[in-house]
């Protein structure tokens, strides 16, 4: 019983399905302005490029100007990367294909927090996943997919 718990624990979110939280006694519509705090860097420097410009512009939409100091928020991003192995098409590969890229896919997860400046509590989370194409040119239209994908979430845009 413990293993399957620990199996089901351990799986991660349907790629495309967004998790969120806010502090409801927030106000979001005072913020005004935004600065970038500390997160976990994606490994590729270009996905970290997208995400910063793709997270901007979201921001922006938001009415949420970015400066260097004072601001009312921060926000940071965090990411992780696995390998998905799809053992059933693994064993029907011919042993000398040694690509394994129908076996196998990279699964990306991509967290935003924003956080008051002032307090430092978490204001507004939200966590999606997204199955990453092996072609890096279409990394940046993925990004920014996600990146729309998880600011629909937010609570001023947010289905009530």
């Amino acid at each position: 019983m413990l293993l399957l718990g620990l199996m089901i624990a351990g799986q991660a979110a349907p790629a495309g399905k967004v998790d969120t939280t806010f502090d409801k006694k927030a106000n979001f519509a005072a913020l005004h302005t935004y600065s970038w705090a500390a997160g976990k860097d994606a490994f590729l420097p270009e996905a970290h490029k997208a995400i910063l410009s793709a997270f901007d512009t979201e921001m922006a939409g938001l009415g949420l100007k970015k400066v260097d100091s004072g601001a009312d928020v921060t926000i940071s991003y965090y990411t992780l990367t696995t390998t998905q192995v799809d053992v059933k098409a693994l064993d029907k590969m011919d042993n000398r294909d040694l690509s394994q890229r129908d076996a196998t896919k990279e699964l990306g997860k991509l967290v935003v927090v924003m956080r008051s400046a002032q307090s430092r509590e978490q204001l507004w989370t939200a966590t999606t996943n997204e199955f990453l194409d092996n072609d890096r040119a279409k990394l940046g239209a993925t990004i920014q997919t996600v990146a729309a994908r998880l600011f629909a979430t937010y609570p001023t845009r947010a289905k009530k």
